[in-house]
């Protein structure tokens, strides 16, 4: 009997405390296994590239850029990658559009939907690994 893939999470966002609060959350998550946090895009893109999570949660602001670089540098060429879960507070439309252009699966508001995006990994962590298969939800 084959064992069920756990799938592997990695975050990205500046803030300590997010990470942290994101942290205990997914740890009490059943077959996800956080593979390690980014502070900044340089470190998220590399990250990325040499983990190869199956989810990402991505904040939009960070020091050296935003996360909408690092969506440009993973998404290119378009090949199968990370289902990318944006938590910002950067919650503007125009973010958001430019975020699910970009390959962005869904856009949460920190403020108002941080339990919303927890519950979303949940759900992705049951989904048998898919190639990117996009159900956009906002």
């Amino acid at each position: 009997m084959k064992r069920a893939l756990r799938k592997k999470v990695l975050l990205v966002d500046d803030s300590p405390i997010v990470r942290e609060r994101l942290r205990a959350l997914i740890s009490e998550l059943p077959g996800v296994d956080l593979v390690g946090e980014a502070s900044n895009v340089a470190e998220g893109i590399r990250k990325i590239r040499r983990l190869r999570p199956h989810i990402v949660v991505l904040d939009i602001s960070m020091p050296d850029g935003n996360g909408i670089q690092v969506l440009e540098a993973i998404k290119k060429p378009r090949r199968v990658g990370p289902d990318i879960i944006m938590l910002t507070n950067f919650a503007h439309e125009a973010y958001r559009e430019r975020c699910l252009e970009l390959g962005a699966a869904y856009f949460f508001d920190k403020s108002a939907e941080f339990e919303e995006a927890v519950e979303m990994i949940r759900e992705l962590s049951q989904i048998p690994y898919r190639s990117s298969a996009r159900l956009v939800r906002s």
